[in-house]
């Protein structure tokens, strides 16, 4: 393990994940301060300064829990794979909104109302692979809804709308590295994990049935298969691995003894790691790495990246990020061959 960098996280109440990374996993976005987003490219094996983004007025850090109520400021946020534009979710005057914001400071701002059409809660956004277009994940009392809109005007190509989750939970949406498609995930703590799944060909946006549709075990996305043909999900003890993109099960794996996953992980190559902390104690970093089977797997000997694991960037790195602090210490970490 090899640290390649380190910086510093301004989060206050932003709903996780703090980072955002992009969808070629080359870079990666963070607010750094009051009013600052500044992002990070990998170079040649090294980490540089990209854009740096500076935020209108009234596009805070949430002054306090998602769940105490709606609080003006920034839910999420997303950078394209160029590097030149952010978007984010925000509350402004008590209402969501899309914003986006490329390097030169042009703003447009669209309500999430009349994208989505009603009275919707914002909770996740991602460009998709190309940078394009931006993936919105959204709920009302009556659905889930699955927002395509072009990431320059923010022009609606299409809404998917399926059934509501049991509860608001924290969602996180994943673009896939060669379907034009995303799987949204949403964790409900112990009613379990929610999936939805969504792409296009040259049409608007349709919904993919899965097997995860209304629910499963409590579980985190470790990361897609390097072909794209499976997904690896953490449970609190089991690494199991689903086929994509109907998410039918295709195998399950107990972790080792005492091991108990914190529901993240990353796919490097054919390299599946799950990171995670002793069972009894909970007062070590621990993880294991799988290979391509993910039945095959063994415990690092340390030492081991510690801290929240934010995902993966380029082949051989992963983002962290400290559980604790604010502003929080984020960190690059290079994970190379590991002799156990």
């Amino acid at each position: 393990m090899v640290e390649i960098a380190s910086f510093e996280v301004a989060h206050g109440h932003l709903p996780w994940p703090w980072i955002a990374v992009d969808p070629t996993r080359h870079r990666f976005a963070f607010v750094a301060g009051a009013g600052v987003v500044e992002s990070r490219v990998l170079v040649d094996g090294s980490i540089a300064e990209g854009p740096r983004f500076t935020l209108p007025a009234d596009l805070g850090l949430p002054t306090k829990p998602v769940d105490e109520g709606t609080d003006d400021g920034i839910r999420a946020l997303a950078i394209d794979p160029s590097g030149h534009r952010i978007a984010v979710l925000a509350y402004l005057g008590g209402a969501p909104f899309v914003v986006s914001i490329d390097s030169a400071g042009q703003e447009t701002r669209t309500s999430l109302e009349s994208i989505a059409g009603g009275e919707y809660a914002a909770h996740a956004i991602v460009f998709d692979r190309t940078g394009g277009r931006l993936w919105i994940s959204a709920t009302s009392s009556k659905e889930s809804a699955l927002a395509l809109v072009e990431a320059a005007g923010h022009a609606v190509v299409g809404v998917v709308r399926t059934a509501p989750f049991a509860l608001p939970g924290q969602h996180e949406l994943h673009v896939h590295a060669q379907d034009d498609a995303v799987l949204l995930l949403v964790s409900g703590g112990q009613d379990g994990t929610f999936a939805r799944v969504a792409g296009w060909s040259d049409g608007p946006p349709e919904a993919v049935p899965t097997a995860l549709d209304a629910g499963s075990t409590p579980a985190g996305f470790v990361g897609f298969s390097a072909d794209g043909a499976r997904v690896h999900l953490a449970e609190v003890f089991e690494l199991r691995t689903h086929a994509w993109p109907g998410l039918e099960e295709l195998s399950s794996v107990e972790l080792a003894i005492d091991f108990e996953s914190t529901y993240s992980g990353a796919v490097l190559g054919n390299r599946i790691f799950v990171d995670g902390h002793d069972s009894e104690t909970g007062e070590y970093d621990s993880v294991m790495v799988f290979d391509r089977s993910a039945i095959r797997g063994a415990e690092l000997k340390p030492p081991v990246p510690e801290g929240m694991w934010v995902g993966k960037l380029g082949s051989e790195m992963i983002v962290t990020v400290e559980a604790k602090g604010e502003p929080a210490r984020g960190r690059v970490v290079l994970l190379p061959e590991w002799e156990n």
